[in-house]
């Protein structure tokens, strides 16, 4: 199941940088580019930070009926290796899903579940460190059903009406 939503989410928007919209010169389709400081953005990261306690303490102790836990990060490059930000005005971000998550207090470990198209010093799989203040969204499965990924939202909102009714049947994903 979690391979199936994996590969359904990356080709939905699994992988999104934060540019300029005309500085992509290389626009890959399954990538979605919002603009730096989008309102909508903003309001579904927010929504995220508020209800996520309740998501790590589910992923600390699952429920019955979970599974699959992932976190969103925003990455850039820098000299050396990649950094993290949650800063959604700052270009040249892309934000990637983590995935088999590992918590040490607010000290998690995890690996790349995307493959970067723009971000150049990380690739799938790689470990990536990380601190609760890093995290930009989150999403889990529960009875089939996804709960969390709020950053979705925007994109599918901005996109074709019967591709957003599609994934709320799908998924179960709630867009305000």
């Amino acid at each position: 199941m979690l391979r199936g939503v994996i590969s359904f989410l990356s080709i939905l928007v699994l992988s999104i940088p934060v540019t300029p919209l005309n500085a992509l010169a290389n626009d890959n389709p399954n990538v979605k580019s919002i603009a730096p400081g989008d309102p909508a953005m903003a309001k579904a990261h927010e929504k995220s930070k508020r209800e996520l306690d309740d998501f790590l303490e589910k992923l600390r102790n699952p429920p019955p009926g979970t599974e699959n836990y992932s976190i969103k990060l925003g990455f850039t490059d820098k000299a050396e290796g990649v950094a993290l930000t949650i800063d959604d005005v700052t270009p040249n971000v892309e934000y990637m899903w983590v995935y088999q998550i590992k918590a040490s207090g607010d000290d998690f470990t995890a690996l790349l579940g995307d493959t970067p198209e723009y971000i150049h010093n990380i690739k799938h799989d790689d470990r990536v460190e990380f601190k609760k203040s890093d995290i930009f969204d989150w999403l889990y499965i529960e009875n089939g059903k996804m709960k969390g990924n709020y950053t979705v939202c925007p994109l599918l909102l901005a996109g074709p009406k019967e591709q957003l009714e599609q994934y709320r049947e799908i998924l179960g994903i709630a867009c305000d």
